[in-house]
């Protein structure tokens, strides 16, 4: 088995459809589909099950643990010796394995990843700054990252399976984040321009749009976990992206001060926001981020209150 491709399925009984047959419609038979159910309250399940086929695993989870634990019970179950990650909400373009097959093919045994651009809803094509090949070790992924702080950089990832045996996702709700980090500072990259993936923005369950509306009266496991994520990330990266990645740095920083405030880490959030401050003094976020840590979660739920319907 040449691909695995890992689909974590919470709560999309609408739009799992969509995904297979993005898979299947590919021109290229090499692979084999498995599907995560992270303990859905819908029917997700049961149209998996609608879909059983040869090419097809489904392996269900009792309880909901977060998209990184549910790629992780997949790359147990995968046979392919490439790990290519897909959402349920998403799709492969047309000839994607194809084109991943070729990569993989002439990618030397240090390279563990091949990344490829993503298309959104609206046209536009992300990293909107990845216009050539490039390959990255971690100082060379950090400087892009760097170029591209607060802008959309969603990528399909494709890693050799062995990869997962010294780094398996992290559990719980946080996104790549770290992982890619992480992964980075470990493994080689190679990185492309064209597009394979189709990002769409139709799930009402969308993380992007959880985490806009998190409520620290109802979230709190969820907070939890990404608070403790970003403490982690800080912890283990902040050094060298704080001396060679400063607006990388800032987008970090902000992002752990207002998990803390969530959280109610006060002392925590306030840390990371003075931080932010020292390296950006002009930015009005900054402060009202600053602002928002001394009250604490109360300044989330206000905002709630006044955000726009």
């Amino acid at each position: 088995m040449f691909f695995s491709i890992v689909v974590p399925v919470y709560n999309r009984e609408k739009l799992i459809r969509r995904c297979v047959a993005s898979v299947r419609a590919q021109d290229f038979s090499d692979y084999e589909l498995v599907l995560v159910d992270d303990g859905s309250a819908d029917n997700s399940l049961a149209e998996m099950r609608k879909l059983e086929a040869p090419d097809l695993k489904i392996v269900a989870r009792t309880t909901t643990g977060g998209t990184g634990g549910a790629r992780n019970t997949g790359v147990a179950a995968a046979e392919g010796a490439w790990i290519v990650f897909l959402d349920s909400d998403d799709e492969l373009v047309p000839g994607a394995l194809a084109t991943l097959f070729e990569a993989a093919s002439a990618a030397p045994d240090t390279v563990e990843g091949l990344w490829f651009r993503c298309r959104m809803d609206d046209g536009q094509e992300i990293p909107a700054r990845l216009t050539q090949p490039q390959e990255w070790d971690y100082a060379g992924f950090v400087d892009f990252w760097n170029s591209t702080a607060r802008q959309w950089r969603d990528m399909l990832y494709c890693n050799r399976r062995r990869s997962f045996a010294l780094l398996p996702q992290p559990e719980g709700r946080m996104d790549d984040v770290k992982y890619l980090l992480d992964f980075a500072r470990r493994y080689r990259i190679r990185a492309f321009p064209k597009v394979l993936r189709l990002y769409h923005q139709d799930a009402a369950n969308q993380l992007v749009r959880i985490t806009r509306l998190l409520d620290p009266r109802r979230d709190r496991t969820f907070i939890t976990d990404r608070a403790d994520e970003y403490r982690r990330l800080l912890a283990e990266h902040g050094d060298h992206v704080a001396r060679n990645a400063p607006a990388l740095y800032g987008e970090y920083l902000e992002s752990a001060a207002t998990t803390a405030t969530m959280a109610n880490r006060r002392i925590e959030a306030i840390g990371y926001s003075l931080a932010a401050l020292r390296l950006s003094p002009l930015r009005l976020r900054n402060w009202l981020v600053l602002a928002a840590a001394f009250i604490g979660p109360p300044a989330v739920i206000l905002r709630r209150w006044t955000a726009p319907a």
